[in-house]
């Protein structure tokens, strides 16, 4: 009669485990679905050594510093709960021997830098051949580009296929007597880095 007892509770014991592995295999399947990792990132180490590629030639074509790529985003909401626009640095190439900057470019708000913003918006770029030219007009924008060394700088919008600004390209120089520009390289970049960013979503 014991042994019974027993099979009976181990019986109900077994069903209960069988019941929560169930359960547990269907929450994990809802909430933690399968993504197939093992295809999608060889795709994107493909696209992101091709963006390298072109931002390093066009560091090296226009003597630049560094070359930077920016992606608008929302960032977090504030109290009032509207979206605190940001913008960060994605990608970086720098000349051999200066240090790289990009986690101090991360989760930028626009609202501190609005001139400089505003003129991407709606000239499509920024080209300043002295950082000291906008120090009195734009000293937020003066006070960052000059935090991280930059003496003379092309920043040039990157738009989706609608369109839309979405980012943009900086190019740096740390001396300004080095800016030089080329409009076929840097316009080779700023498609390239459009198209890579539209198929990256």
């Amino acid at each position: 009669m014991e042994i019974l007892e027993t099979a009976k509770d181990f019986g109900i014991f077994l069903a209960e485990v069988v019941v929560a592995l169930f359960f547990c295999k269907q929450y994990l399947q809802k909430y933690f679905k399968k993504t197939d990792v093992a295809k999608a990132l060889p795709k994107q180490n493909k696209l992101d050594i091709g963006i390298v590629d072109q931002m390093e030639s066009v560091k090296e074509i226009l003597n630049a510093d560094r070359v930077h790529i920016y992606e608008f985003h929302n960032g977090e909401h504030g109290s009032s709960n509207r979206p605190l626009y940001r913008f960060s640095c994605t990608y970086e190439v720098c000349k051999a021997g200066n240090k790289p900057v990009q986690q101090q470019c991360i989760n930028l708000p626009t609202n501190c830098m609005p001139k400089f913003i505003q003129e991407i918006m709606d000239n499509g770029k920024f080209v300043c051949t002295d950082i000291e030219k906008i120090k009195d007009t734009m000293p937020s924008t003066y006070n960052f580009k000059k935090s991280i060394k930059i003496a003379a700088f092309y920043d040039v919008a990157i738009k989706n296929n609608e369109g839309k600004t979405i980012g943009f390209i900086a190019i740096h120089w740390f001396k300004k007597e080095n800016f030089r520009t080329d409009s076929q390289v840097i316009d080779k970049l700023v498609w390239y880095a459009s198209e890579h960013l539209e198929k990256s979503k």
